[in-house]
């Protein structure tokens, strides 16, 4: 068996090379990057230009009035547009932004029902049960009283 030696012993100290530990000659000097010219400052990436030219303000003339609106928002118009006149693809594009962004946004009536209301809707449920009763349904009277209640007391 032959047994290395090493001439200097504390050579084995410095130069440690392994995972994580590179040879002293090509690590980077103090004070010095690593690339050194690197993405110059001010340098917009593709995300930032995609929203900068989103927001761009354009003029529309629409009805007779110029008006200014994003480039987004004129870009769905035209989309809408096309739509309209029959183009599957932007029918299908449409739709497709409709679903992925329209996510439950939907206006509720948040308006009571005042005393006026109620009232119509209780004639209404009596004239479909009455019409109901002629037709010749078998169900009974007790029907009529439970569904009178539910409109009149919510």
């Amino acid at each position: 068996m032959v047994k290395r030696i090493r001439l200097n012993k504390n050579a084995k100290e410095t130069d440690d090379v392994g995972y994580g530990k590179p040879p002293r000659r090509t690590q980077f000097k103090s004070g010095q990057s690593g690339n050194p010219k690197g993405r110059p400052k001010g340098v917009r990436n593709f995300s930032t230009d995609v929203l900068s030219t989103l927001q761009s303000p354009i003029k529309i003339n629409k009805g007779g009035r110029v008006r200014n609106i994003s480039t987004q928002e004129a870009t769905l118009l035209v989309l809408r547009d096309k739509t309209l006149k029959g183009d599957l693809k932007a029918a299908n594009h449409l739709i497709e932004l409709a679903t992925r962004y329209n996510t439950g946004q939907q206006v509720t009536a948040t308006r009571e029902l005042d005393g006026d209301d109620h009232a119509i809707l209780a004639a209404y449920a009596g004239e479909l049960l009455t019409s109901h009763y002629q037709e010749g349904a078998s169900s009974g009277p007790s029907d009529s009283a439970e569904i009178s209640t539910k409109v009149d007391g919510q």
